[in-house]
């Protein structure tokens, strides 16, 4: 949660009161600035814990805009298929053939001894539910919800997101200023 201070909101009211929406136009790109490096760090920070590709993290940013100066880092909720992280081998596999899976970046991973791949649906490691052949269902595994909730993402974030907030009100004070 980022919040303006009253020292910071009464310099940019002294500064910008005499433009029309200054304080807004100001805050607005300021804040957007902040939630994308919030976005950027959130992923940084979960990538050093999990092996799971940057793009592969399921996290949006809603806007800022001078009509409502709100914005927030959203991260979807539900489970990550398996594939998402380390498997090995990555293709079709033949019967018998052992498929191993690791998704923390420090820890052993493991064998999955009744999964097997294939591209029904998405192409990843299924398991039988039963002896019969069908039906299969999909591995998932940790939800991004729960990689972000790890102690050490929060504090990162909020310190990376303050910075470039304090950086950003300045520049876009500046900016407005030089526009007339």
């Amino acid at each position: 949660m980022l919040t303006i201070d009253a020292r910071q909101l009464r310099r940019l009211e002294r500064t910008l009161g005499h433009i029309k929406n200054g304080v807004p136009r100001a805050v607005a790109p300021a804040i957007n600035r902040a939630l994308d490096k919030g976005r950027t760090t959130v992923k940084r920070e979960i990538r050093k814990e999990y092996l799971i590709k940057y793009g592969d993290i399921p996290i949006k940013v809603q806007r800022a805009n001078s009509a409502s100066l709100n914005g927030a880092v959203v991260i979807r909720d539900g489970m990550l298929p398996l594939n998402k992280f380390k498997v090995s081998p990555r293709g079709v596999t033949k019967r018998r053939t052992l498929i191993r899976a690791q998704v923390k970046r420090h820890g052993g991973g493991g064998i999955l001894r009744h999964a097997f791949n294939t591209t029904l649906g998405y192409p990843g490691p299924y398991e039988r539910m039963g002896d019969a052949r069908l039906p299969i269902r999909k591995l998932l595994t940790i939800g991004a919800p729960i990689m972000a909730s790890q102690p050490t993402v929060g504090p990162e974030v909020n310190r990376q997101m303050g910075d470039t907030l304090a950086k950003r009100l300045d520049h876009e004070m500046l900016r407005i200023l030089n526009q007339g």
